[in-house]
Order: C-alpha cells, then sequence, then structure tokens
C-alpha cells in the first residue's frame, strides 16, 4: 500500500523547501484552524526564536504558484527581520540602561533611577519601532524578493507576482500610508528597465 499525500501536505512540503536552511527548524507551517487571513504568522512570544505559518488551504492553493511563493517568502522575511534579540546598538542600550535602573534602584539614588529608566525606555521604544516601522515590512518584502531570485525568479517578476499576491489575498487597504508606500515601491522594481 503507498501512502498517497493530500495536496495540502504537498504544498506544506513544497513551501518548506522554499525556506532557507537555517530558518527550517524555526518555522511550522498547518493549516489555520479560524478563516483571518490567508496567510498568518504568528510567534509564541518576543524572546521566542519559534514561529509558525498558518495557510488557509482553500483560498492559498487558488492563487497561482508564483503568488503562493512570494507571499510565504514574505511572511519567512518579516519573521526573520523581527527578532528583539538579535544583538544591536538599541538592545545593548536597553542592556546598560537596566543593569543601569537595577543598580541604581539598589542605591536608592532617585534622579539616576529615573535617568537610566528613562535610556532604557527610549531604546526598547527604538527597538518597538524599527520592528513595526515602514524599514521592518521594506526588509520584508526585500527579503521575499532575494530568495525569490535565489530560487530563480528575476527581480522584476519576483516583484510583480508579490505585488499581484498581495492585492489578492491580503484585503489590501488602500488607505494605509505604510502599504500604499510598499504597494508603489513594489509597482516600481516591477517596471525597471532590465
Amino acid at each position: 500500500m503507498t501512502a498517497s499525500i493530500t495536496p495540502e501536505q504537498a504544498e506544506i512540503l513544497r513551501l518548506r523547501d522554499l525556506l532557507p536552511a537555517s530558518l527550517r527548524p524555526l518555522i511550522t507551517i498547518q493549516a489555520a484552524s479560524t478563516p483571518e487571513q490567508i496567510i498568518n504568522l504568528r510567534r509564541s512570544g518576543l524572546w521566542q526564536s519559534q514561529g509558525l505559518i498558518l495557510l488557509q488551504f482553500r483560498p492559498w492553493l487558488s492563487l497561482p504558484q508564483p503568488q503562493r511563493d512570494l507571499l510565504f517568502l514574505r511572511e519567512v522575511g518579516w519573521f526573520d527581520c523581527r527578532n528583539w534579540l538579535q544583538p544591536g546598538l538599541y538592545q545593548g542600550i536597553a542592556l546598560v540602561g537596566g543593569l543601569s535602573f537595577l543598580g541604581e534602584l539598589l542605591a536608592q539614588n532617585p534622579v539616576s533611577v529615573v535617568l537610566a529608566g528613562g535610556v532604557t525606555g527610549l531604546a526598547v521604544r527604538q527597538i518597538w519601532q524599527d520592528q513595526q516601522g515602514e524599514a521592518a515590512h521594506f526588509n520584508a518584502d526585500d527579503f521575499a524578493l532575494k530568495r525569490a531570485q535565489f530560487r530563480g525568479y528575476e527581480r522584476r517578476e519576483a516583484a510583480r507576482q508579490l505585488l499581484a499576491g498581495l492585492e489578492s489575498a491580503q484585503r489590501v487597504d488602500r488607505t494605509d500610508a505604510l502599504t500604499v508606500m510598499r504597494l508603489q515601491r513594489l509597482q516600481a522594481i516591477a517596471q525597471q528597465k532590465a
């Protein structure tokens, strides 16, 4: 008896093959139990390195494969660029500020406690903005385009497919300034001369 696999299982295997090798142990792909979005990324906590990509298979499989590839790679890029604990300037400032805050709190120095707490708060705010801001979205789009080029897509074609996928699958809000900027940027890439 040969075990046949369902179209959903075949798609999961195909998408796992698209993942960079370094992210395969970190990302799980499953069918979504609630009809929120066609593709949705969930991370258990900000400190956790594991991610879960949920797919609504019926509408997902109705999209052309290049659009599915680019939407999936975009979500993977969003996962990859949102690593809070990745060493960086603001993470270092937040760590030093937090330790200073605790030290000054133990020394009962109220002015230094306020200063150290303020520095820590500003660093954490900057990290949050970096993780949620427009640069993070642009980086996720770029990740998808670069990864697609690695998989044989031309950059302009990849941008066209990602743009079409976002428009058809993500219920794009054209009043959101960030979404409009992302779509315009992808359109510009898609229309660049070779």
